[in-house]
C-alpha cells in the first residue's frame, strides 16, 4: 500500500508491504497523524506551537512543551555540541530578515540553541530566542511515523518526506539521488533499517534586497550558503541524518567527528 499526503511543506510518501490492508490503513492513518502532529507542535508559522510559545515566554518563565518538542530540543543541544556549534536553529532571525520566516520579534539580533535549560520537561531561555526547527523537525517526523507504523504491527515499509528516508524491514531498499537538475534520479545505493536525508541548497536560493540568499545560514557567519551540490547523510535516526546535512553543506567535510560520534556515513554529490 502506498499513499502520499502534503505535510511538512513537502509531499510525504508513505509505503508498506506483507499486511493486510485493513491494518495497512490503519497504520498509515497513524501515521500521518504523527507527522502531522510534529507540525504542530514545531511549526515556525504557528504563534501557539511549542515553539511559538518558547520564542514568546520562555525567557520570562518556564514553558512545559510536548515530550517530543523536548526531546528534539535535547537533541539539538547535542547536536550543536559535537558539531562546535555548527548545527544551531538559532539561525532564525536571519531568516526572518529574509523573509524566509515570520519575523515574531521585531529584534533580528543573533539567538542560540544554548540560551535553553532544559529541565523536567520544561523550557527556560536566558533571553529572547528566536529559533527555526525546520532543520531537525522533518526528520524527527520521519521517524514518529515509523514508530506509529511499527506500533501496528507493520514489518516492512519507507516514509519519505521530501529527500528524508527512513526504511525497515528485511528487505534493503533503494536510495536514489538526482545528479543533475534536469536529469532523473540515480540509484546511488541501497538501505537497511535506517535514514537517509539529503539536502540540495539550490532548491532554496532566491533573491532578496539585491543579493542571492538561501534557507540554509552559517550561524557563525550568519551569511547564506550557496551551492548547487546536494548533501546527503545516512543514520541510525532521520533526525540525526536531517540534522547533519546542514553540517556537511556548512563544512564539505565528510570525516568530521560529529559523523562517527552519531554513526552516521556523509557523502557530497557534486552537480554536472
Amino acid at each position: 500500500m502506498n499513499a502520499m499526503r502534503p505535510l511538512l511543506g513537502t509531499y510525504v510518501r508513505i509505503s508498506m508491504q506483507g499486511a493486510a490492508p485493513a491494518l495497512c490503513s490503519t497504520a498509515m492513518n497513524a501515521a500521518f497523524d504523527a507527522i502531522a502532529r510534529v507540525q504542530q507542535l514545531m511549526s515556525a508559522f504557528a504563534a501557539d506551537s511549542d515553539l511559538g510559545r518558547i520564542q514568546r515566554l520562555a525567557h520570562q518563565h518556564a514553558v512545559t512543551v510536548h515530550p517530543w518538542t523536548y526531546e528534539v530540543l535535547q537533541l539539538a543541544q547535542d547536536l550543536h555540541a559535537q558539531s562546535e556549534g555548527l548545527f544551531d536553529p538559532g539561525v532564525a532571525p536571519q531568516l526572518a530578515a529574509w523573509g524566509l520566516l515570520p519575523n515574531h520579534r521585531k529584534s533580528t539580533s543573533s539567538s542560540s540553541i544554548t540560551q535553553l535549560t532544559l529541565q523536567g520537561g520544561q523550557v527556560r531561555s536566558a533571553g529572547p530566542c528566536h529559533l527555526d526547527l525546520g532543520g531537525i523537525a522533518k526528520g524527527f517526523a520521519v521517524d514518529r511515523a515509523i514508530d506509529a507504523l511499527q506500533a501496528h504491527g507493520i514489518a516492512r515499509a519507507s516514509v519519505n518526506a521530501g529527500g528524508d528516508l527512513r526504511v525497515f524491514g528485511p528487505e534493503p531498499e533503494p536510495i536514489y539521488l538526482r545528479q543533475a537538475h534536469h536529469q532523473p534520479p540515480e540509484l546511488a545505493g541501497l538501505l537497511q533499517d535506517g535514514a537517509c536525508a539529503t539536502s540540495s541548497i539550490e532548491y532554496s536560493q532566491q533573491h532578496h534586497a539585491g543579493r542571492c540568499i538561501s534557507a540554509l545560514v552559517h550561524p557563525h557567519k550568519h551569511t547564506a550558503v550557496r551551492c548547487a551540490d546536494s548533501f546527503s547523510v545516512i543514520a541510525p535516526l532521520c533526525a540525526l541524518a536531517d540534522a547533519l546535512t546542514k553540517v556537511l553543506a556548512l563544512t564539505r567535510d565528510s570525516t568530521l567527528p560529529c559523523f562517527a560520534y552519531f554513526g552516521a556515513q556523509a557523502f557530497i554529490t557534486p552537480r554536472t
